[in-house]
C-alpha cells in the first residue's frame, strides 16, 4: 500500500483547527484543566470546551461543552467552577456572569452562583470571590445618589426616556430624550476614548470587587476611575495587591502600586503613582511582592523587575536588568483563546515567568535576587502555563503544531506531550517547515531570516515569493505555525521573513527605532530580500511581493512609496499618515509620539516625513488594503487614506473593509471574515505574481 498523499493546506482548514489555552492545576497537582475553542461554520462563531488531563494516566477527559463552557476554576482537587451562558440569552449575557460547579467523579454540573457584572477574572479567597469587571464610573455615580434626591441619576427613568438616560439636571420628565447613550450616540469625555476590542471607554474601568455568593453583595475595593492593569491574591489569601492609572481626563503613562488587606478592608499605596508605569505585580510569598515597572522615554523599551518586601514598614529593590520583554510575543495567527493563561506563577521562593528570545518564547525561573534560569530547552512559542509541587503544565507551539498541553520538567527541561487535537490534521496535509538561516548584516548585528518552501516545491524550479511583515514593531517572528504563511506555501510561493530592528527578542538596543521608522527597518527588510534571494535561487527576483499587518501594514504602505522592487502589496491594519493617527487611535496620543519623537504641532515635518502617505505619490506598486471598521488600534482612516491616494494617480488598488472586526480579525475574528481576507491576499498575489 503506498503512502496516502496529504492534503494542501487551505483557508477552509481554519474550521478543522483545535485552539487550547487557559491551562491550570488543580490544588492538588492531580489534574490539569484546559479550553479548546474550535471555529463553528454554520453559526460563523467558535465554541468552547473544559478538558482536563490526568497528570499520572495522561487520560483526556471533556468536562463541559455545552453553553460555551469558559473559564475554569478549580475549587479542589475534584471540582470545578466554570462559566457559562446556558441558560441566558444575549441580553442577559451582557449584564451577569453565571458559574457552574462540575465534579470529575461524574455527575452533571450545577449552578453556583450568578454574578451581576461581566466577568472578567475570578479568584477565590478565603469566604469570598475577587472578581475583575468593567464599571461604568457615570453609573457608579448614579447609584450613589439614589434616594429621595436621585430620581435624576442617570438612567433613573428609562422607561420615560424611551430607554435613553437623562445627562442633565432635569428630571426626565421635564427633559427626556428619544435617543439612547451607547445605542443611537456616544459621548467622549477622556483619552482614549475608545479601546480595540473593548469598543468605547471613556468613563469606563476595570475595577476590583469582593463577591459574597451567599448574599450576593458586591464591594467595590478598587479605588474610583482606576482602571486595572494587572493583580494577584497573596498564598494566604489575606491581601490583593494591584496596579493601573488612575485619571478622570487623560490617562497617564504612569501608575501606582496599591496593597488592600481583606480581613481589616483598608488600602494602602505602596508606589507612588507619578514616578513609572508599574504593569505586572505578583507575590512571592506572603511577604513580598514582584513587580515591572517602564519607563517611556523611547520605544522598544524593556521593563526593569523589582521587589517589594512588605517586612519592617516596606521598601522596594531593583532587581538585575533583564535585557527582555516580559510574555510571549512570538507571533502567530492560530493562537485563539487566553483568559487565566499565565505570565508569572510562583513556586515557593521562585517566580516563573515567560520571556521572548530571539524568535522563541522561553519559561524562565528567577529567584528573589533576580538570577534568571532558562527552564524550557525547545524551540517555539510559550502560551500559557502552571505550576503546582515542582511541576510545571504548559500550553506551547513546538514545531508545526498548534499549540498543545505539555509536562515540563523544570529541571530538565524535558517536556511530554499530553494533547494531540491537532495532530491527524497535521498527519493528513502538507505542513511545509520553516528554515532559518543567519548572517551578518551591515547594520552591525546577527540577523536571523526564515524561509518556508512551496509546498510542491522542486529544486531547479522559479518561484514567486511572499515577504511577511510582522506587526508591533516590537513583537517577533519565528518558527512556530502560522495559517496565512502555509496556505501562501501551498499556494506555490516561497514565503520568507526575518526581525528587522524595531523588533523583540533581542534587547532594547535592536527594538530602539525611535525617530527612524522607515529607515533602519526598511533597510534591514530590503537586505533581508537580497539575502533570501542569494540563499534561495529558485525564488523568481521579479515576482517578490510583500505583506504585513500593523506595523507589517505601515511597513507595507511604506515601502510602495519608496521602491518597486516589490511586484505587489498587501497592507493589513495599516498606518499611512501619523499627523492624524496619533489623535485617533486608543494608544495613539503617547505610543506616536514616542515613535516620532514629536506631536505633528511640535515638528510637522519631522511627523509627515515618517508617515507612510508622504511618499504615496511615487506608489506604483498594485496595493491591496485588508481593514476593520471597528479597529481602534490601526483606525481606518489610515487605510482609506492611503487608498484615495494611491488610486487617484493610476495606481491599482482595493479596500477590502471589514464590518463589525477590530484590530484581531486575523487571529480572532469571525471565520467567514478571516476566510474572506485570506481569499482577497491569496488573489492579490494570484493575480500579481503569476
Amino acid at each position: 500500500m503506498g503512502q496516502t498523499e496529504k492534503k494542501p493546506v487551505t483557508r477552509e482548514d481554519l474550521f478543522q483547527f483545535r485552539f487550547v489555552s487557559e491551562v491550570s492545576f488543580s490544588p492538588d497537582g492531580q489534574w490539569a484543566s484546559y479550553v479548546v475553542n474550535q471555529a463553528d461554520r454554520e453559526e460563523n462563531r467558535y465554541h468552547s470546551g473544559i478538558w482536563a488531563v490526568n497528570m499520572e494516566t495522561k487520560e483526556n477527559k471533556l468536562l463541559a461543552a455545552r453553553g460555551e463552557a469558559k473559564a475554569p476554576v478549580w475549587l479542589d482537587g475534584e471540582t470545578l467552577l466554570f462559566a457559562s451562558g446556558r441558560d441566558m440569552d444575549k441580553e442577559e449575557a451582557k449584564k451577569r456572569t453565571e458559574y457552574y460547579r462540575l465534579s470529575l467523579t461524574g455527575g452533571e454540573a450545577v449552578k453556583a452562583m450568578s454574578i451581576p457584572v461581566k466577568v472578567e477574572k475570578l479568584r477565590k479567597l478565603k469566604d469570598k470571590w475577587l472578581v475583575l469587571a468593567t464599571v461604568d464610573e457615570n453609573q457608579e455615580d448614579s447609584k450613589a445618589s439614589k434616594g429621595a434626591a436621585g430620581q435624576q441619576a442617570r438612567g433613573q427613568d428609562a422607561g420615560a426616556a424611551g430607554g435613553g438616560e437623562c445627562r442633565g439636571g432635569t428630571s426626565a420628565g421635564e427633559d427626556s430624550y428619544e435617543a439612547e447613550e451607547g445605542k443611537d450616540y456616544y459621548i467622549y469625555e477622556e483619552l482614549p476614548f475608545w479601546f480595540n476590542g473593548k469598543g468605547i471607554r471613556s468613563r469606563k474601568r476595570s475595577a476590583l470587587y469582593l463577591f459574597d455568593e451567599v448574599s450576593e453583595e458586591m464591594t467595590r475595593v478598587s479605588q474610583k476611575y482606576l482602571d486595572i492593569v494587572s493583580f494577584d491574591v497573596s498564598p494566604d489569601k489575606t491581601k490583593v495587591v494591584w496596579c493601573g492609572p488612575e485619571y478622570d481626563s487623560v490617562m497617564p503613562r504612569t501608575c501606582g502600586l496599591y496593597l488592600y488587606n481583606i480581613e481589616e478592608g483598608k488600602q494602602k499605596q505602596l508606589v507612588k503613582e507619578d514616578l513609572y508605569d508599574v504593569n505586572q505585580v505578583c507575590f512571592m510569598g506572603d511577604g513580598k511582592i514582584f513587580y515591572t515597572a517602564s519607563t517611556y522615554e523611547r520605544v522598544g523599551k524593556h521593563p526593569r523587575y523589582y521587589i517589594y518586601d512588605l517586612a519592617q514598614g516596606g521598601s522596594a529593590r531593583q532587581l538585575p536588568y533583564q535585557d527582555a520583554s516580559v510574555g510571549n510575543i512570538v507571533g502567530s495567527d492560530a493562537k485563539f483563546g487566553g483568559g487565566s493563561s499565565a505570565v508569572y506563577c510562583r513556586e515557593k521562593d521562585v517566580l516563573y515567568l515567560v520571556q521572548t528570545l530571539w524568535g522563541d518564547s522561553k519559561i524562565m525561573a528567577m529567584d528573589q535576587e533576580g538570577a534568571v534560569t532558562e527552564v524550557t530547552k525547545a524551540a517555539g512559542a510559550v502560551t500559557g502555563f502552571d505550576v503546582n509541587g515542582g511541576r510545571i503544565v504548559m500550553t506551547a507551539m513546538r514545531g508545526q503544531h498548534l499549540a498543545e498541553v505539555y509536562a515540563l520538567c523544570p529541571d530538565s527541561g524535558e517536556e511530554e506531550k499530553l494533547t494531540g487535537f491537532n495532530d491527524e490534521y497535521l498527519e493528513n496535509h502538507k505542513v511545509s517547515h520553516p528554515e532559518s538561516f543567519r548572517y551578518d548584516s551591515k547594520n552591525g548585528y546577527e540577523m536571523e531570516g526564515y524561509v518556508i518552501k512551496p509546498g510542491d516545491y522542486e529544486p531547479g524550479k522559479k518561484y514567486p515569493a511572499v515577504l511577511e511583515i510582522h506587526g508591533g514593531p516590537k513583537t517577533a517572528s519565528g518558527t512556530v505555525f502560522f495559517h496565512e504563511y502555509q496556505c501562501l506555501a501551498n499556494d506555490g510561493y516561497f514565503v520568507i521573513y526575518c526581525n528587522p530592528r524595531g523588533s523583540d527578542g533581542r534587547g532594547e538596543a535592536f527594538a530602539d527605532i525611535t525617530e527612524v521608522f522607515g529607515k533602519d527597518d526598511f533597510e534591514d527588510l530590503l537586505e533581508f530580500t537580497d539575502q533570501a534571494l542569494a540563499h534561495y535561487p529558485d525564488i523568481d527576483p521579479e515576482k517578490v511581493g510583500v505583506c504585513g499587518g500593523s506595523y507589517g501594514g505601515f511597513m507595507c504602505n511604506w515601502i510602495v512609496g519608496h521602491t518597486d522592487r516589490y511586484a505587489a502589496a498587501v497592507s493589513q491594519r495599516s498606518i499611512s499618515n501619523y499627523l492624524t493617527k496619533c489623535l485617533y487611535t486608543d494608544i495613539g496620543y503617547y505610543a506616536n509620539r514616542l515613535q516620532m519623537g514629536a506631536y505633528p504641532w511640535e515638528d510637522f515635518p519631522k511627523v509627515w516625513s515618517m508617515s507612510p502617505l508622504s511618499g504615496a505619490k511615487d506608489a506604483k506598486t498594485p496595493l491591496l488594503l485588508l481593514q476593520s471598521d471597528e479597529d481602534y488600534r490601526c483606525w481606518m482612516g489610515d487605510a482609506i487614506q492611503m487608498f484615495s491616494a494611491v488610486k487617484r494617480q493610476g495606481t491599482d488598488a482595493r479596500l477590502v473593509l471589514f464590518h463589525g472586526e477590530n484590530h484581531e480579525l486575523s487571529r480572532s475574528g469571525k471565520p467567514e471574515n478571516r476566510m474572506t481576507r485570506l481569499k482577497e491576499l491569496e488573489g492579490w498575489f494570484e493575480k500579481y505574481l503569476r
